[in-house]
């Protein structure tokens, strides 16, 4: 038998999509607090319902053979049967504890932010990719000047922004209260992972630089456009919607958590910048 184990803490349209397609005449089972009570992250979720008024509110859905919360015991009694979980680290972690020998498969589907998801390096989605051309070369260059005038050993970064008037900005990662702060007294992010804690941090990104410039010198940005030497973290792409710029060029990097997500719902175009073709 083939049972679905998920933990709920909110019922909503992604965990109705995720009973329909594997709940259908199969019995669910919400995770109990005993499941997961050594989880720090879970006992701050503050919108988190008690499990059987979770598993009230699938069961109402109509979808499963039947819904029950499921402890320390019940756990137990289900060694032996396939399941089918969300890929999350919960799952990972009740699997790794309670059903170490179980055939065991992880649906990718999105349901909430949890630690993996976080972190994830993402591939940027861009609205289209183009060829640097003319047009985008003062740009590109003023871009890639500044990147080379970065003495961040992590990774030197450039941004220029073309303003509505046609004149150009740029500007590069830098750190404070010293350029060189992280070689006195040592790096912060030598302590994580790429595109982990990405605020811990002694620098100003190029494109926050670039835009509080902007800001300093009372010169609008809206309707600007900015080419950045790598795709901008989460932080800096909410600036640049926040700051009216109506496209995004960049050649390299990775998004991370909800960056992407807040470019397109700016209506910021993303424009992926390759190589122009060799001329014979």
């Amino acid at each position: 038998m083939t049972v679905v184990v998920a933990y709920v803490p909110v019922v909503h349209e992604g965990y109705r999509r995720f009973l329909e397609r594997h709940a259908a005449g199969r019995k669910v089972y919400v995770m109990g607090r005993d499941l997961h009570s050594d989880s720090r992250p879970l006992a701050r979720d503050v919108r988190a319902l008690e499990p059987e008024d979770a598993a009230r509110a699938l069961g109402a859905l109509g979808i499963a053979e039947s819904v029950a919360v499921l402890d320390a015991r019940g756990a137990e009694a289900l060694v032996g049967e396939d399941l089918i979980l969300p890929a999350e680290d919960v799952s990972y972690a009740v699997v790794e504890r309670f059903f170490p020998r179980a055939a065991v498969r992880y649906d990718p589907a999105f349901l909430r932010w949890d630690k993996t998801r976080t972190v994830q390096l993402l591939d940027p989605r861009p609205d289209r990719t183009a060829h640097e051309d003319e047009a985008l070369a003062e740009l590109a260059r003023a871009a890639e000047d500044e990147a080379a005038r970065s003495i961040d050993w992590w990774r030197q970064v450039g941004a220029a922004l073309r303003f509505a008037d046609g004149t150009v900005a740029a500007a590069h990662n830098e750190h404070h209260p010293h350029p060189h702060a992280p070689y006195a007294a040592g790096d912060p992010r030598a302590n994580f992972s790429r595109g982990v804690e990405l605020e811990l941090s002694t620098a100003t990104h190029a494109e926050a630089a670039l835009i509080a410039q902007a800001a300093r010198d009372g010169r609008a940005t809206a309707g600007g456009e900015i080419y950045v030497t790598d795709f901008p973290c989460p932080p800096c792409a909410k600036l640049i919607a926040g700051a009216g710029i109506r496209r995004l060029y960049y050649r390299r990097g990775y998004a991370v958590l909800d960056g992407q997500d807040v470019l397109d719902a700016a209506g910021v175009e993303v424009i992926a910048l390759t190589a122009a073709p060799a001329t014979a």
